[in-house]
């Protein structure tokens, strides 16, 4: 076990927006609600950075070719406030942005349009807020972060090896597990040493990240309280290794997991999260309408 006390960017930047009532977690996961699917099938390039931080261009209302982190484990898209100052977007009610190493202040926008590829939203409500912490660790500017609730309008499929996402079309891939929608994030079951386990399908993490007592191994980890001094994104952790992790029909042993604090149990309702790079997927197909998470390795 290696402890490590100060861990940048290791995870989703995005975990949870919080502070207005229609967006806070509930107990009872939300249905899946079938989005149109698209007429046609389409490929989107993307590059990766430090082998998981997936960018890809889009637009924003009338600006184009603008660089989008697809980070799956965020609940409402995110714009930079220096986009809301260029479409002159007058700032609503304030929000907090939760991560692993603390907030981030933000306010409601109403965006005329955000388009990915394809997939399109029109007269929608983001966060806007200052994204400038992502220079630290990249070597572009991030100016909006998208999840599901763009992607999610077709069934897509990330393919890491030829770093394209492909929408319109899911693919019968070897394993697969049931995608549930909960607090507008995606979540399923798996297997950690045995144990089940609720965790947040998470593109934007580096790592398997559990959060303390997921499991008896984990139980007894003591993990200090964030510093109030602590940069944007950095987060206490100590490190284990699982002795098994099982996701449906597929096991993946050995594996290395971050063990840390849930930094709003009442608002982050699962046991952790995990990226599919994380477990070596080389092919994951998302389909909401099936409510199926289908993969290869």
């Amino acid at each position: 076990m290696r402890n490590s006390p100060c861990v940048p960017f290791l995870i989703s930047v995005v975990l949870s927006l919080v502070t207005t009532p229609w967006l806070n977690a509930s107990d009872t996961p939300q249905p899946l609600v079938p989005p149109p699917v698209l007429a046609r099938a389409a490929t989107v390039p993307f590059d990766l950075y430090q082998g998981y931080f997936m960018v890809v261009h889009g637009s924003v209302g009338r600006l184009k070719n603008l660089n989008f982190f697809v980070d799956t484990g965020t609940n409402a898209p995110v714009i930079d406030s220096r986009i809301a100052k260029k479409l002159k977007l007058p700032g609503q009610q304030p929000v907090n942005i939760t991560i692993l190493g603390g907030n981030v202040a933000g306010q409601w926008v109403n965006l005329p349009s955000l388009q990915l590829g394809p997939v399109e939203q029109s007269n929608l409500q983001v966060v806007s807020a200052d994204l400038t912490f992502f220079v630290r660790s990249l070597p572009v500017h991030i100016d909006a972060i998208v999840g599901l609730d763009l992607l999610g309008q077709s069934p897509f499929v990330i393919d890491y090896s030829a770093r394209v996402i492909r929408f319109g079309i899911p693919l019968n891939l070897p394993f697969s597990v049931p995608l549930r929608r909960d607090a507008g994030m995606a979540v399923f079951d798996a297997q950690v040493n045995q144990k089940p386990v609720r965790l947040l399908f998470d593109t934007g993490a580096s790592s398997l990240v559990l959060f303390a007592g997921t499991t008896p191994e984990t139980s007894n980890l003591k993990i200090a309280a964030p510093a109030r001094t602590r940069a944007t994104g950095d987060f206490e952790s100590k490190e284990v290794r699982l002795r098994s992790f099982r996701l449906g029909p597929e096991e993946f042993n050995k594996k290395p997991a971050l063990v840390t604090r849930n930094p709003e149990p009442s608002q982050l309702d699962f046991d952790g999260l995990v990226s599919p790079v994380t477990l070596g997927i080389t092919r994951i197909s998302v389909n909401l309408q099936e409510g199926v998470l289908a993969f290869s390795r």
